[in-house]
């Protein structure tokens, strides 16, 4: 895919790329996460700790300053895992192909493993 899409060798593109990619790919995550869920962003602000404003910034896919902390935060709060990793472009530019709702939903825990009666 990369070969075949000239941007990519432009390194001030693949920059951009990767930026918007995460900033938008984190709050799209959390506002489906959290309406999958059930919650309003004032419900899962005081689940967090604070003001339902903050919440709406970081589902703004404009925001792009959230901290790694936060986010560990939301995953706690969403009982999901938080996967941080270094890849190859080539990952990246895969990853435009599953960016669906359904794509972007992680599950609690509870729905992987449920309780034992």
């Amino acid at each position: 895919m990369l070969q075949q899409r000239s941007e990519w060798r432009d390194k001030e593109y693949r920059d951009l790329y990767m930026e918007e990619a995460v900033d938008q790919g984190i709050a799209w995550q959390i506002r489906i996460n959290r309406e999958r869920r059930g919650l309003s962003q004032k419900r899962l602000a005081e689940t967090l700790g604070t003001q339902q404003s903050a919440v709406s910034r970081l589902e703004d896919p404009d925001y792009g300053a959230h901290s790694l902390d936060t986010l560990k935060e939301l995953a706690r709060a969403f009982d999901c895992a938080l996967l941080l990793k270094l890849v190859p472009y080539s990952v990246l530019a895969s990853e435009r192909e599953h960016l669906s709702p359904d794509d972007l939903y992680a599950p609690p825990f509870t729905a992987e493993v449920p309780e034992q009666t």
